[in-house]
């Protein structure tokens, strides 16, 4: 036995299906050219930061590792939601899984920031290294140093 549709669940579909589209126009790709590579294999590392206080606490929403495949290498993350974050990469140079630091802290492999910024005595302020992500996909480089 069919049903009848009435007209108020015609509505509610339209709805429920416009709701969708645009529930998906809110989220983009964004690629991040990493340049400065070093010219031995490496991978990259990618971390996205939704926050100052995510990017503060070192707790990324999202991390992508990628074998450095010449210079620039680019890292993708699919269906990033609009809003705002910071990007940080690094090189991992001997293959550890981790920034390697010096006894002060001071990282001693390759790392960069989205904006290219450097923080004075540790990380950028989130302000500084931020990009707006909207409904549109997106290209943005970090210069590893």
């Amino acid at each position: 036995m069919l049903h009848e549709t009435t007209p108020a669940v015609k509505k509610l579909s339209t709805l429920v299906v416009s709701l969708m589209a645009l529930a998906g126009a809110e989220a983009a790709d964004i690629s991040i050219g990493i340049e400065n590579l070093p010219a031995a294999p490496s991978r990259v590392f990618v971390a996205v930061y939704p926050s100052a206080e995510a990017m503060k606490a070192n707790t990324p929403s999202r991390t992508e590792i990628a074998a450095a495949q010449g210079d620039p290498t680019v890292v993708s993350f699919k269906d990033l939601p609009a809003g705002t974050y910071a990007f940080v990469a690094f090189a991992d140079e001997n293959s550890n899984g981790k920034l390697d630091t010096n006894i002060v802290g001071m990282p001693t492999e390759r790392y960069g920031f989205s904006n290219n910024v450097m923080g004075l005595f540790g990380p950028p302020d989130f302000p500084a290294a931020a990009v707006q992500m909207a409904d549109r996909n997106k290209a943005i480089g970090i210069k590893l140093r």
